[in-house]
């Protein structure tokens, strides 16, 4: 575990308390993203999705929680006194934490965060530490696709029916009927414009994740909170054929930069309207208070 810049960040305001409660945070969203792609199905029982990980370094994504955390408490508790902590557990660890999937994957690496934790003498002079850990999400929430977590891109080049209901055959069997177009699901940002549309094939880049406020002292969990941000891109103007194709590497890092941030202060101050991906700069290490 280390302190960013090696100390902490102390926020106070006027009129309030000369002590104010410190919030230790800790940043352990992993050292990955995970690029999944539908794939059209063929009566196979394959996934209809193809998985790739691709391993980043892990100081600058838990970075980018951190700061996105920390304007949080900025905006809703500004008199609170934040140290930023983040965390990687060694490969051996690691190892065991990878040696499982899903729900059971999420146990192990929350386990291991405890036990580092716990051998934290520092605690003493903290009043709550608040953990971002990557969360599993099995279906599919708005269109997106199913079985996402952490930090990632998913990219849907299929167009989609939306289904209004059932309908006769005339043979005594009912049918699904189709309108033809992507429903509210679908919603979509035009990169160049900012302007909302609708599509149902697009590139999203998205954050599952979950916040755990734990007792300093104890660390015992006082709140568990999940989160599952998204964010939808469509160009209708390109001429890419392959939708994959669609943003340059480029635009897909800034984009994942913005909602890894946008989607961190969210869970310190509630829902806010995620902006289209814009350049972000590097995040500075907190200095000494």
């Amino acid at each position: 575990m280390s302190c960013l810049g090696g100390a902490a960040r102390a926020e106070t305001a006027e009129g309030v308390s000369p002590a104010p409660r410190t919030v230790a945070v800790i940043a352990a969203i992993g050292d990955r993203i995970t690029i999944v792609r539908q794939r059209e199905q063929t009566g196979t029982h394959l996934a209809p999705y193809t998985r790739k990980e691709v391993r980043l370094d892990p100081v600058v994504l838990n970075r980018l929680v951190l700061e996105g955390i920390d304007e949080g408490f900025k905006q809703s508790e500004p008199q609170t006194r934040r140290v930023l902590l983040d965390w990687l557990p060694p490969d051996q660890a690691m190892a065991y934490v990878d040696e499982k999937r899903y729900v059971q994957r999420e146990e192990r690496l929350e386990s291991l965060l405890i036990e580092h934790l716990r051998a934290a003498p520092e605690r003493s002079q903290w009043d709550e530490i608040v953990a971002v850990l990557p969360k599993w999400h099995m279906s599919s929430v708005k269109g997106m696709g199913e079985r996402l977590a952490g930090i990632g891109i998913y990219i849907q080049p299929l167009a989609r029916e939306r289904y209004t209901g059932l309908e006769s055959s005339g043979n005594g069997d009912l049918n699904l009927q189709a309108e033809g177009q992507a429903d509210g699901d679908y919603q979509t940002i035009d990169p160049k414009t900012g302007e909302k549309g609708s599509s149902s094939m697009f590139v999203a880049v998205f954050m599952y994740f979950q916040t755990v406020t734990l007792d300093a002292r104890t660390l015992t969990v006082k709140k568990r909170e999940v989160r599952r941000d998204s964010v939808r891109y469509h160009d209708p103007n390109s001429t890419a054929i392959n939708i994959g194709r669609m943003f340059d590497s480029g635009f897909l890092s800034q984009a994942l930069s913005n909602v890894v941030q946008r989607s961190s202060e969210r869970a310190v101050t509630g829902d806010v309207t995620v902006s289209p991906a814009r350049k972000l700069e590097a995040p500075a290490a907190p200095t000494k208070p």
